[in-house]
Order: C-alpha cells, then sequence, then structure tokens
C-alpha cells in the first residue's frame, strides 16, 4: 500500500471517528520509576527543556522518534541544540548529561511513519548500574504481551511533564488488530492498547521517544497517539525489530 494511501486512510478514520492522531506522548496512570530499575531510558532535551524520551542502545548511541529531531521533514535540528540525559529518573537533574554531536533520521520518514531517528553523542558515556544500554529485539512481541514503557510525559491531558521517570504497561496486539483499528497497513508499526477499559494509560506529550521493553529487549519506540492521551484507542509505536536493520547499519 503506498504511504499516501496509508496516510489518508489514518486521517479519514480520524475524521470518522473524531480522532486526531497525535505525534506526541505522555504515561497516564505511570508509577514512578525506582532508581536504576530502567538504565536505558533517557531524557531527549532541547534548548535545555525536556522534549522526548529516548533509548540507550550503546555508550555513545541514543534511539528516539524522528518527530522530536526535526523541523517537519527529515531534516534534523542543530545537533548542538541538544542533551541527552542518562542514568537518572530525573529529568531536571542527577545522572549525566551529553551533548549530541549529529542525528541520524531514517529518510523514509513522513507523516509518522518510519517516525525513527539516532542520536550520536559526542562521547560515550559512563556505563554503571544506573546508565545502562539495552538490546535490540529481533522478534514482535506476541499479541496480549505485556509491554513496559517509560518516560517523563505530562501526567494529565493538560498537565506539565513528569519531573520523575514513570513507568507504564499496554498489551501488544496484533498487526491486523492493529489495521481494523487504526486503517493503518505498515509492518513498521507496533501497535499496544490498554489493559484495563476502566483505567485511562499510555503516552502522552512529551512521551514520544519512549522506549517499550519485553523481555528486557527494546520492541517499540513511542511515536503517536490517537484522539486524546489515555484514550482506548492503539498506541503507536514504531517496531524495533522491523528497524533493527537500520538502525544497526547507522550506528
Amino acid at each position: 500500500m503506498p504511504t499516501v494511501h496509508i496516510v489518508f486512510l489514518l486521517l479519514l478514520s480520524a475524521a470518522v471517528n473524531g480522532a486526531t492522531a497525535q505525534p506526541q506522548g505522555r504515561l497516564l496512570e505511570g508509577k514512578g520509576a525506582e532508581v536504576g530499575s530502567h538504565p536505558y531510558s533517557v531524557s531527549v532535551q532541547r534548548n535545555g527543556a525536556h522534549v522526548c524520551g529516548g533509548a540507550l542502545i550503546s555508550a555513545k548511541v541514543c534511539l528516539t522518534a524522528a518527530h522530536c529531531v526535526t523541523t517537519g521533514g527529515i531534516e534534523s535540528y542543530p545537533a548542538r541544540t541538544f542533551l541527552v540525559r542518562a542514568g537518572s529518573i530525573q529529568r531536571l537533574a542527577g545522572g549525566q548529561l551529553a551533548q549530541v554531536d549529529h542525528i541520524k533520521v531514517h529518510k523514509g520518514y513522513a507523516n509518522g511513519l518510519n517516525n525513527v531517528a539516532l542520536m550520536v553523542l559526542q562521547q560515550p558515556l559512563t556505563l554503571n548500574a544506573n546508565t545502562q544500554p539495552i538490546a535490540l529485539a529481533s522478534e514482535v512481541p506476541p499479541s496480549d504481551a505485556e509491554i513496559i514503557y517509560t518516560g517523563w510525559g505530562a501526567v494529565s491531558n493538560q498537565g506539565a511533564s513528569s519531573q520523575r521517570m514513570l513507568v507504564g504497561s499496554r498489551k501488544a496486539i496484533s498487526a491486523a488488530d492493529c489495521q481494523k483499528q487504526l486503517y493503518v497497513d505498515h509492518e513498521g508499526l507496533l501497535c499496544l492498547v490498554s489493559a484495563s477499559e476502566t483505567i485511562a494509560n499510555g503516552i502522552c506529550h512529551n512521551d514520544a521517544g519512549a522506549p517499550a521493553v519485553y523481555k528486557n529487549e527494546l520492541v517499540g519506540i513511542g511515536s503517536f497517539f490517537v484522539d486524546v492521551c489515555g484514550s482506548l484507542k492503539p498506541n503507536g509505536f514504531m517496531s524495533i525489530p522491523y528497524y533493527r536493520g537500520w538502525i544497526i547499519e547507522n550506528m
């Protein structure tokens, strides 16, 4: 299916259901993280402010969502405007603050798809109990698998970003179920839904790039939510098994 049709169907679905796909993210109903519990999770900061989450995949490379670092197309903002805070559950203090040297955006990034980017640091981080890279998954998690994700996004629909790292979980659904709900047919998309119809959870503003983990491997990077934060519609994550080759080639 051509990309333009995928985008059209997504927008058509939004119009029909009164929904709007938002390329951002927050953790509703998230719990505060413990020190060292998610040593791969980093805060991506631009001009001194937290803008997104990210995953440390080597001592010198972080993975995040492309829309966190771009001006609208595949051209990124200047790397010098970005810092990465690693090894801390606080987004404004602690851990290690590293300058980004250069940014690699997926050439196919457009309209929320192929929404991945690599941030290469000027110097390697010091690896310790609180700062560790995470392995890239090679297989898509099974349907109904519990996926853990982390971030510093807003704690309410109109709220500010959390000062402390939050941890949440959703369950994976099949590609077929994802397509039925979002009208998007793309192998690079991992859809996660709430395990409860009464608890609002999921990614929200400033949670894009949030690492999604299954069995201690990175399976997704937060990309978008539909309608509002915490809706029962799927959250869209970029599938790490699908992009694994691109990531390794460009690290």
